[in-house]
């Protein structure tokens, strides 16, 4: 089978702007590898996409758009640590999944130790940069030298402290229901060479004699050869638990690697992790983040889109620009990465709450499967992240969470015909079974770029007016307030089929509002 016509039900139509044309021309460029791929058995009869085995946390049978874990569907939804959980041995990891558990969140990713940040880059406690603290996957050897402190690696022996903590990881956050993210790799940044284990000054066997662009490529043999046994170890040791999923490389060609040459390094990873999982007990599904010039969202290996950030930034597709190119592949759609709260953005010069609020809420109810806030906040000396702008922002998306759930949200799809008209300025985005039940989100904030990216909230006095086209019926709208999910206001109304003038009570940046038939014809 041709993975990339495999996905028959991907629609042309819903591609529109700037990213359809970018992202159609990846894909063409995608497919001139001149390679045949390998005949890997990995498609169940009627599957568009390889998903995982029964129990494990996989594509919803009844909506592809959303994850199934345990016998129904689930959103997953969180504001996750800086991915250094494991690899910070200092890191209470206990008290961390705990904080998420109890705000209902059930999510959290890990980067598993290729990648390892020079210590004060990002923050001054971060949790990438462990220094001395640090345990990968390699064992340490007898010789001194590395960076970071202490011996350093050898490549051909493995860490059994290592795997002990992170099974003892994925083994509690399975107890709390949360799903964990193995991402391999992210993109090496010229400054985070010289402390990875597979840089040459940092290993004993002298692998990884290159630069940091060639990281994310085939061309060094001996570089992508450790790169394979590192991924089929990870998988081996993590194959029984149902509770993961496995992304490949975060920002892959940020730091101005040769798109195609980062995406044949990404399909070699991609079949290495089938031909690996092939011979074990447990499918998982398999994800990769999308960017211009290296998409894999039509290729029926992957199973889970990832996008990063609010919009088109740095190469990468995210937030509403991912759901409107996307959506059609039928498969879930997850924004990874945000605003970095307590890093690049910070509370007394930004409003985190908010910012945390915006991004969350209007890509969730816009039709996406899986959110993480990137939360500074949790690191080694506070591994609960106990503040009081965390518990607001915790509360903020266990109220997302609590919204969507209130619905029969299986049944419901991205929406962006019911809008017909609105009031200028409101940013509008939903989801709805047609005649039944519509979630929507309304804010008023400007992009930001300079600083990362994110929404800069715009309070002012809204009252916005909505034109929808509803199906014949009555309905009921609740009108509500994101950050307390109080009720502003309730009212009925009844559609002939035509347009329907819906005037919102006023609010000071966002709402979101509920509208639920009373009856529908037929």
């Amino acid at each position: 089978m041709n993975r990339r016509s495999a996905i028959k039900t991907a629609s042309a139509a819903v591609l529109g702007g700037m990213a359809a044309t970018q992202l159609a021309s990846c894909r063409q460029q995608n497919t001139l590898t001149g390679l045949e791929k390998k005949p890997f058995n990995y498609l169940k009869k009627g599957e568009l996409f390889r998903n995982s085995s029964a129990g494990v946390i996989g594509v919803s049978e009844k909506n592809p758009h959303y994850f199934q874990y345990k016998g129904k569907e689930i959103l997953l939804i969180t504001s996750a640590e800086h991915y250094g959980a494991i690899i910070n041995k200092h890191f209470d990891f206990v008290k961390y999944l705990d904080m998420l558990a109890e705000y209902g969140l059930n999510y959290t990713r890990i980067y598993p130790g290729a990648i390892i940040e020079p210590i004060g880059y990002w923050m001054s406690e971060d949790m990438m940069a462990p220094g001395e603290n640090t345990i990968t996957p390699w064992a340490r050897s007898d010789i001194q030298g590395y960076i970071g402190g202490g011996n350093k690696f050898d490549l051909n022996k493995w860490d059994a402290e290592y795997f002990i903590r992170l099974r003892d990881f994925l083994t509690y956050a399975n107890k709390l229901n949360i799903i964990v993210e193995i991402c391999f790799f992210n993109c090496m940044q010229e400054k985070y060479w010289v402390w990875s284990p597979l840089q040459k000054s940092a290993n004993i066997q002298g692998i990884g004699d290159c630069d940091h662009i060639t990281f994310q490529t085939l061309d060094n043999g001996p570089l992508v050869q450790e790169q394979l046994k590192y991924i089929e170890k990870l998988i081996v040791e993590t194959n029984d638990f149902d509770n993961i999923i496995y992304e490949f490389c975060d920002e892959p060609t940020t730091v101005l690697t040769h798109s195609h040459k980062a995406y044949l390094w990404l399909d070699k990873q991609i079949d290495t992790a089938i031909a690996t999982e092939s011979r074990l007990p447990k499918k998982h599904i398999l994800a990769q983040q999308l960017e211009i010039g290296v998409d894999f969202a039509c290729d029926d290996r992957v199973a889970l889109i990832v996008t990063q950030y609010i919009s088109l930034c740095w190469r990468q597709v995210g937030g509403v620009p991912a759901l409107n190119s996307c959506y059609g592949y039928n498969k879930p759609i997850e924004l990874n990465e945000t605003a970095y709260i307590g890093s690049w953005i910070k509370e007394g010069s930004n409003d985190v709450i908010a910012i945390s609020r915006l991004e969350a809420w209007e890509f969730m109810v816009g039709g996406g499967a899986g959110f993480n806030q990137l939360n500074g906040y949790f690191i080694p000396s506070n591994p609960s992240g106990e503040n009081e702008y965390n518990r607001k922002i915790l509360t903020g998306l266990r109220n997302l969470r609590t919204f969507l759930e209130s619905f029969d949200f299986v049944k419901m799809t991205r929406d962006r015909e019911t809008v017909r008209k609105s009031s200028i300025g409101a940013s509008i985005n939903m989801m709805a079974e047609k005649g039944r039940q519509y979630a929507m989100y309304i804010h008023h904030s400007f992009p930001v770029f300079s600083n990362g990216s994110y929404y800069e909230p715009n309070y002012g006095t809204y009252e916005t007016v909505l034109t929808l086209r509803l199906e014949k019926g009555d309905y009921h709208v609740v009108f509500i307030e994101p950050e307390t999910l109080k009720t502003l206001k309730e009212i009925d109304i009844k559609s002939d089929g035509g347009d329907t003038v819906l005037a919102c009570p006023l609010y000071s940046l966002d709402m979101a509002v509920k509208i639920n038939g009373v009856y529908t014809n037929g």
